[in-house]
């Protein structure tokens, strides 16, 4: 296990555990730790997928559709969602499609780790993935039992799950991860114990199960889970780029292979610029959404958050077919 894997799977989930944990216990600094999270990680987190889109000429034409076709579609499928159930629905449009894709990706960079270790062939990658779901669908259960009416400072509904199904769930989830853990435990006296694909699945326990069980209020625990699946994605996408520019610069993307070459200069190059490409959306986003607001004056929901969820479920969207692909390993 490198000094990477330990600074990508145990600092990632320091840092959104403090961010999180300041806002339990001063929740008056919950606007703050969501400001610098939106602009540091949130848009940043964004751009790092349409670094595979549109900074190479052949990534371009290959994912022509999902440049041109997909976003007018996204943002008519939000809008006719936002007309009819309003805020509410796109609210839960969005808890519902950032749980399903932050669990997915938390599944993928396991596959990332299992493969790095050899393929584990003693470890079902059946039960493994089962495993690694129960723990989110048991927050995600509880969560509905505990019926927040709030998320986000706006009006919010999730389905009534009794407490019976919640616990249910719960038992499941402990048994499957009390046999994980036995395994490792087999695994570590036979030798060959897979510290980085073993310590991500813990981590994976841990941020779910205190950001959806152990933290009471939801937006708290959403903003764990959110800082831990944002900055994981961004350093994870830079990962990508410098592996795939590693033989030097590329003709065919100037730019993202400059910037995405090895060495401290060009780490912080790279950061930099995809905070600089991200500022613009702060500012243009809610001025074109109030403008667009303003000329429909009955519009039941402000245009700039259906510009904000189009560019999230695009996002959602893309990453379901970009990176289905065999990536390539963390370092």
């Amino acid at each position: 296990m490198t000094r990477f894997d330990f600074a990508f799977i145990f600092g990632i989930s320091l840092l959104a555990s403090v961010m999180a944990g300041v806002t339990v216990f001063w929740p008056l600094l919950f606007i703050p730790m969501l400001t610098l999270h939106s602009w540091l990680f949130g848009y940043e987190h964004l751009w790092s997928t349409y670094t595979r889109l549109f900074f190479h000429s052949d990534d371009r034409k290959r994912f022509w559709v999902l440049v041109w076709i997909l976003p007018p579609i996204v943002f008519l499928i939000l809008l006719g969602v936002g007309a009819n159930w309003g805020l509410t629905g796109l609210l839960f449009l969005y808890f519902v499609g950032q749980f399903y894709h932050t669990v997915r990706q938390s599944w993928g960079i396991t596959q990332t780790y299992r493969r790095k270790a050899g393929g584990l062939s003693w470890d079902s990658e059946l039960l493994s993935e089962v495993t690694l779901w129960s723990i989110p669908i048991w927050g995600f259960l509880h969560r509905c039992s505990q019926r927040p009416d709030e998320f986000l400072f706006q009006e919010f509904w999730l389905p009534q799950v009794p407490k019976l199904v919640v616990g249910i769930a719960g038992v499941i989830t402990v048994m499957l991860w009390l046999y994980w853990a036995l395994t490792r435990l087999i695994s570590i006296r036979r030798g060959d114990f897979a510290k980085g694909h073993s310590f991500f699945m813990a981590s994976h326990f841990f941020i779910f199960f205190v950001g959806y069980i152990l933290i009471d209020e939801l937006c708290s625990g959403w903003l764990l889970v959110n800082v831990w699946h944002n900055v994981q994605y961004i350093v994870y996408v830079w990962v990508y780029n410098r592996s795939r520019f590693r033989a030097g610069l590329d003709p065919k993307a100037k730019v993202l292979s400059w910037i995405s070459q090895w060495g401290s200069g060009y780490t912080i190059l790279y950061f930099g610029f995809t905070i600089l490409l991200a500022m613009p959306f702060y500012y243009l986003l809610p001025e074109l959404g109030m403008t667009i607001s303003e000329f429909f004056k009955t519009q039941l929901i402000p245009m700039s958050v259906i510009f904000t969820m189009s560019l999230t479920y695009h996002h959602y969207i893309v990453d379901g077919v970009i990176w289905k692909q065999k990536m390539l390993s963390i370092e």
